[in-house]
């Protein structure tokens, strides 16, 4: 049995901010992609709705992934909405079975 796990971060852009905002979730990423324990981290823009976009990473341990939460890069995901870049962040996490 696995014991790692994916978190994902889902992020509708605020009206007419759409490319800003999935140029500030590429910028998070890049810095949280180095976290020890990390696997990958991805950014990607929904087909179907062009104001939607996915964050996902894969981490080697619930360890890893929590200890990520206390960087300050992961602040980055909250402030989207204080900079009005986003109008929703939800955030999710699931075991790899």
């Amino acid at each position: 049995m696995s014991n790692e796990v994916i978190n994902t971060v889902q992020v509708q852009a605020a009206a007419g901010r759409s490319e800003e905002l999935g140029r500030q979730l590429q910028k998070i990423v890049e810095t949280l992609r180095e976290t020890p324990g990390c696997d990958s981290y991805l950014v990607d823009r929904c087909p179907d709705d062009s104001h939607r976009w996915t964050v996902s990473a894969r981490w080697q341990s619930e360890a890893a992934m929590q200890a990520h939460f206390n960087r300050p890069e992961a602040q980055g995901f909250i402030d989207l909405i204080d900079s009005r870049l986003a109008n929703s962040v939800d955030f999710n996490s699931f075991p790899i079975v």
